[in-house]
């Protein structure tokens, strides 16, 4: 029998590697366009502001953001 830990966990590692691939001004076109169409999250628009007050995101929101991102970009292609 598989041990589906450990390929829920290197699927996860797998996710996280192309996660880091969107930049910063993907990360606040995706912030902007989820914010214009009234579907972000608290912590996006809390992250969007913070970019734009202070010009830094708190890391754990950024990973959140990201995983969206991919997900998102995994739903169109």
């Amino acid at each position: 029998m598989k041990n589906y830990e450990t390929i829920n966990e290197e699927v996860f590692e797998m996710n996280m590697a192309k996660e880091d691939n969107f930049n910063n001004s993907e990360v606040l076109y995706y912030l902007e366009e989820m914010i214009s169409m009234g579907a972000e999250e608290n912590y996006e628009s809390e992250a969007y502001q913070d970019i734009k007050q202070h010009g830094k995101v708190k890391s754990s929101s950024l990973k959140k953001i990201k995983r969206n991102m991919f997900k998102l970009y995994n739903e169109k292609f």
